[in-house]
């Protein structure tokens, strides 16, 4: 395994909790990235990589010492420096910041984690925010809780066979409300027209970028309950991404039966 060293200053909390668990996931990877940490017992190894928000002025004071000078610069933010290796926008995806790492570091031979990145495995994104900053859900009205949610499903697939698949694990977990949709296109209208608990788009989608259909499921108000992205691309890239784009789970094909019934039954 090739371990690279990251040192980082700045982020806030949430956004550290979640470079701590893009770390921890590199672990089952070929490449592995570790925070560098110099109070670390026995540690020698010198980083590999500089990480610096640029809203944060403490960070953009250590990027002035002269042993950073050597180090390959991520700069997130605004009015990156010249000598930046990579710039991100911030609030940062560190699923695009990843993709670079690996595009530089992991060798062309190297194999994809097949693992989904499911809500129920152990090793899922647990991205916290503090409760004060999470405005996330909307507001109820009084009263509202004793109203049943629909429990309405929109499968967003452009295999005819994929979706008679799906409906029919639908059908054995008790959702038989189900429309479908073989195109992007297709999927906006009835995102617009009616309200959803679940929602699946498959990544195969032709007639626009599926992960812009994604965004717009996740952004879609009421708020969607669940969100589920399939497809077939074997990277654990993709799995982060589908995550921090805001879906449960990235269920690489051909789905798993046993564990699509249990996600099924969880909601």
């Amino acid at each position: 395994m090739t371990r690279i060293f990251v040192k980082f200053y700045g982020f806030s909390d949430a956004e550290r909790h979640a470079l701590a668990t893009v770390f921890r996931l590199s672990e089952s990877h070929e490449v592995a990235y570790s925070a560098w940490m110099p109070q670390a017992t026995g540690e020698t190894a010198e980083p590999d990589i500089l990480l610096i928000d640029g809203d944060s002025w403490e960070a953009v004071l250590e990027l002035a010492k002269p042993e950073h000078d050597t180090l390959k610069l991520i700069w997130v933010g605004e009015a990156p420096p010249l000598h930046a290796w990579r710039v991100f926008a911030a609030p940062v995806r560190w699923s695009a910041v990843l993709e670079a790492l690996d595009a530089e570091f992991a060798p062309l031979t190297s194999q994809a984690l097949s693992a989904d990145l499911a809500l129920s495995d152990e090793h899922d994104l647990d991205v916290v925010l503090d409760e004060a900053d999470d405005n996330t859900q909307p507001a109820g009205l009084e009263g509202d809780a004793e109203i049943t949610p629909p429990r309405r499903v929109l499968l967003v697939d452009a295999s005819r066979d994929d979706r008679l698949y799906l409906r029919a694990k639908l059908a054995a977990a008790g959702l038989h409300e189900v429309d479908e949709a073989a195109t992007g296109a297709q999927a906006l209208v009835l995102l617009n027209t009616d309200a959803y608990h679940l929602v699946t788009v498959d990544l195969g989608l032709t007639d626009m970028d599926p992960w812009q259909l994604i965004k717009a499921v996740d952004s879609t108000r009421p708020a969607i309950a669940h969100l589920f992205v399939t497809g077939t691309a074997p990277g654990w890239q993709t799995g982060l991404r589908a995550r921090f784009s805001g879906a449960e789970v990235y269920l690489r094909k051909p789905l798993h039966p046993g564990q699509l019934k249990d996600l099924l039954q969880k909601i």
